[in-house]
């Protein structure tokens, strides 16, 4: 398969039929194979009765349906673990994005050596109060506090190599970081200007109250970003300005116990001190935990805190040898190796 196209689908059952004959007409000119990924995220509208039926007039559609709405993070992330493309495209189902960019934004990401190619919706038809200003404060705040230099994070319309999304894992509101997550991953990213179209029927699932989750995964991102793999830089840090504040504050105490008089138990200060104190020993026993915590999550996964882009040199009859590395994952419903192996024994 050449191309995946992953659709996030709620409560959109008005738009669904002309999202896949739009995507079918952008997508049958290019002679890839291609097929679309449609996840149902928990719709009670219809949209995943209609999405069955529609599976079985268009071949190259797939549906994947949750039980109950989950959010679009993980509808992103589902589509990305059903994916067989060498190529992931992802999109929103409400038809404000144009399925006609994505030839050009594979064209880019081919000509360009880029593994990942976001849309930058630089015309934006939406509504300024409740979209387009808090989406650029959003933008901004991120921008910011990571470093990235994408100028329309909450782009859906994006394409990816597979082994950018084979690497990924998305909860929360994080799909709006997947430009940050991928940076993290050594990915050279690329951005293209995209059509963007008003909505024409169903109703938006966005709202100010989002920006609240964005600001908690925000803090999430960016500690992993930074921290990830040494967790005691931060609490450590913290408990050691604690503990040297503490050290300070029971000084001054005890200068004025003895210079003008004040004894210890009138003086706040030393309670203060006190609280300083054990507050550092927390921080503290609380980075130690987490590295502990850290180095379990990667020993016990088989996973590594690093990514490697290529090899060369190795032998010919290697399957990884000159080719993109990818991180070794094992599914939750497939057996390691060591369980088959004592299953085979008895």
């Amino acid at each position: 398969m050449d191309i995946s196209v992953v659709v996030p689908v709620f409560n959109e059952v008005e738009n669904l039929v002309p999202l896949i004959e739009e995507i079918e007409a952008a997508l049958d000119p290019t002679g890839k194979s291609y097929e679309i990924i449609a996840v149902d995220d928990g719709s009670d509208d219809g949209s995943a009765e209609l999405l069955r039926k529609l599976a079985g007039e268009h071949p190259h559609l797939r549906g994947v349906f949750f039980r109950k709405n989950s959010g679009q993070a993980a509808a992103f992330d589902a589509g990305f673990r059903n994916a067989s493309g060498a190529v992931v495209v992802t999109m929103d189902a409400d038809l404000q994005n144009d399925p006609k960019d994505i030839p050009a934004l594979i064209e880019k990401l081919e000509t360009g050596n880029f593994d990942l190619v976001t849309g930058w919706r630089k015309d934006r038809k939406d509504g300024a109060i409740l979209r387009k200003i808090p989406s650029r404060i959003a933008n901004r705040m991120i921008r910011r506090m990571t470093g990235t230099k994408v100028h329309d994070l909450g782009c859906s319309l994006k394409v990816y190599r597979k082994h950018v999304t084979d690497e990924m894992r998305l909860y929360g509101e994080m799909h709006r970081f997947i430009s940050v997550l991928a940076a993290g991953q050594g990915a050279k990213i690329g951005e293209l200007v995209v059509n963007h179209r008003a909505r024409r029927a169903g109703v938006s699932k966005y709202g100010i109250r989002r920006t609240i989750k964005v600001l908690l995964d925000l803090m999430t991102v960016s500690f992993l970003r930074g921290y990830q793999t040494k967790p005691i830089y931060v609490f450590g840090t913290l408990g050691m300005a604690m503990f040297g504040t503490g050290t300070l504050l029971s000084g001054y105490v005890l200068w004025e116990k003895y210079d003008e008089g004040v004894w210890v138990h009138r003086n706040p200060l030393f309670m203060v001190a006190i609280m300083l104190f054990l507050m550092a020993f927390q921080f503290v026993g609380t980075g130690i935990l987490a590295e502990v915590i850290v180095r379990t999550y990667f020993e016990s996964q088989d996973k590594t805190a690093y990514t490697i882009a290529s090899r060369a040199g190795f032998d010919s009859t290697d399957p990884g040898a000159d080719q993109p590395a990818r991180i070794k994952r094992t599914s939750i419903d497939e057996p390691r190796p060591e369980a088959l192996s004592a299953s085979a024994n008895g």
